[in-house]
């Protein structure tokens, strides 16, 4: 349940609600973060409801992806859809991976790409990405051997982002990088209470920018807000 008393719309943006508490339906909040964007609360959560529909059981992982030095996003007309471009790439490097192991003869439990993704700004006034990304669990045991060049899970979201900045996969490698405890595995039927603590981070109102048509939040629910 959500405490009503606690909710407040934001000063800029009237469509947001502001949400000053300590729990989310009954599942935990980073509340040293808070407070949280209420509508971002719930796309999280139906986010991975429905990754947990349409299988039985979920890996998540956690990945932050940083845009380089000599990006001057101020001034850059692709800037702003650059996530979107990784996540199509991702899909495209899936579809590929298992269009291959069909010809290979190869078992590949398909899977769809549910994701978050939050956009930041810190100290230094330039952005920076924190993502989950949601698949089916019997897809990918983890995200394997951390290199661009390995065919792993991690190779494909290094190669995907670097195909989204249009920079060779080598020099794309360092803007990747995955925090502690990147790894969350999920059955349908279960609580998924730490998962949710963990991305009520991206929620929180600190950090983003508002107006002038900017996006801090999206989810695979829906395009973006």
């Amino acid at each position: 349940m959500i405490d009503t008393l606690n909710l407040y719309r934001h000063s800029s943006d009237p469509n947001l609600w502001i949400y000053n508490g300590y729990a989310y339906n009954g599942m935990p909040l980073v509340w040293q973060q808070g407070p949280f964007i209420h509508n971002y609360l719930q796309r999280i959560d139906e986010t991975i409801e429905g990754a947990l529909r349409q299988h039985a059981s979920i890996m998540a992982v956690r990945v932050d992806l940083r845009l380089p030095l000599q990006f001057d996003w101020r001034h850059h007309p692709d800037w702003r859809p650059v996530f979107s471009r990784f996540i199509a790439s991702l899909k495209a490097k899936i579809k590929a991976r298992q269009a291959q192991a069909v010809r290979d003869g190869k078992r590949f439990h398909p899977t769809a790409l549910h994701f978050v993704w939050t956009r930041e700004f810190g100290k230094n006034g330039n952005p920076h990405y924190h993502c989950a990304l949601l698949l089916n669990k019997q897809t990918f045991r983890g995200l394997g051997e951390f290199s661009p060049y390995s065919g792993s899970l991690y190779g494909m979201i290094s190669s995907a982002w670097a195909s989204a900045l249009g920079m060779e996969e080598h020099l794309a490698d360092g803007l990747v990088s995955i925090p502690r405890k990147p790894i969350y595995r999920i059955n349908r039927g279960e609580r998924y209470d730490d998962l949710f603590y963990r991305l009520s981070y991206f929620a929180k109102l600190a950090s983003k920018l508002f107006g002038s048509g900017n996006h801090n939040f999206g989810s695979s629910r829906t395009s973006s807000s």
